[in-house]
């Protein structure tokens, strides 16, 4: 079992735990920096340490089920255990209900089958725009991209309908997990991409659905860069995955594990700090691939806009790929 990282949050701690488990996005397990803590007889990590980045009193909270240690980052008063394993219970609750309703949410999308809706209404200006993203008509019929002739675009400035490209969401096995909207005529720069179906789940896109997660994997921003890089590399060894923030949820790099190496390849400006943090887009997925498969890719241009203007070969990239 692969070990994980834990968050910036528990920097102090990093040093004095071991067998660390990403459990939620919120939660965390290891081995406690007190008593101690091995694998148990089945071979899984101990988990009698738990960790909650976001605690029920607003700060990180480190907790032994065993021993009843328990590590604040600060020295206000700490939690009784009696406290924490409430919070324990309620967090398992909530974690309960939120993959039932995305369980709910998913089955709805498999049955409606609503992309066959929107294959089914392309038409020259959509072929035109896919064109212009660099997408064959061998993938667009594979990835059964669409059309929206009519979209109803809800948005800061006010609605209006436009003209939108639509893109399942595809994910090993066949699986749709939404569907991705590109506006068309956006009237800013915000309206452009949004999901059919508000799950408020963020989801990875692998354009090659139907072989398992495999070999060499790659990273970029997105689904249109995802498919372009995908489509000139033309090599089922090597697996590109989009993603849809470049910080996206630490959840979803549980699907990766059998990747390796892991290329990371973001767009230019993730090598900046855009944000309060401490880390860059890149430093975070590093942290979250792993440092011992992760490769960086940096390019002067976005990916699918070298490929489609500047004739970049995307392999030469890859084989000069730093370590972490």
């Amino acid at each position: 079992m692969r070990e994980d990282t834990l968050p910036i949050q528990f920097v102090e701690l990093s040093q004095r735990v071991h067998f660390i488990k990403r459990r939620t996005q919120n939660e965390y397990s290891a081995s406690c920096p007190e008593c101690g803590g091995v694998p148990h007889q089945d071979g899984s990590f101990p988990d009698r340490f738990r960790l909650w980045v976001v605690s029920k009193h607003g700060i990180p909270l480190g907790w032994c089920r065993n021993c009843g240690y328990t590590w604040t980052p600060t020295k206000e008063r700490k939690p009784t255990r009696e406290e924490i394993e409430t919070w324990r219970k309620e967090q398992e609750q909530f974690h309960k209900q939120e993959m039932e309703k995305h369980a709910r949410a998913l089955e709805l999308l498999q049955n409606e089958k609503l992309w066959e809706q929107f294959y089914a209404n392309n038409c020259q200006m959509s072929e035109q725009a896919f064109k212009s993203w660099g997408i064959s008509e061998k993938w667009i019929e594979y990835l059964q991209l669409g059309f929206i002739p009519d979209y109803y675009v809800s948005s800061e400035t006010g609605a209006y309908y436009s003209p939108t490209a639509t893109i399942p969401t595809w994910f090993v096995g066949g699986i749709v997990q939404n569907i991705k909207m590109r506006v068309l005529n956006p009237r800013n720069d915000n309206d452009r991409y949004r999901n059919y179906y508000k799950t408020g789940e963020q989801n990875l896109f692998v354009p090659l659905y139907d072989l398992p997660l495999t070999g060499a994997g790659v990273i970029v921003e997105g689904e249109k860069k995802a498919i372009v890089l995908e489509q000139e590399l033309d090599d089922i060894n090597t697996r590109v995955i989009g993603v849809q923030s470049k910080k996206p949820d630490p959840r979803l790099f549980e699907s990766l594990l059998d990747l390796d190496p892991v290329y990371i390849w973001l767009d230019p400006d993730a090598f900046y700090r855009t944000d309060k943090s401490n880390e860059t887009a890149v430093e975070y997925v590093t942290r979250l691939v792993g440092k011992e498969r992760a490769r960086i890719v940096q390019s002067p241009v976005k990916v699918d806009d070298g490929i489609n203007m500047y004739e970049l070969d995307p392999r030469k990239y890859l084989k000069n790929a730093r370590k972490a």
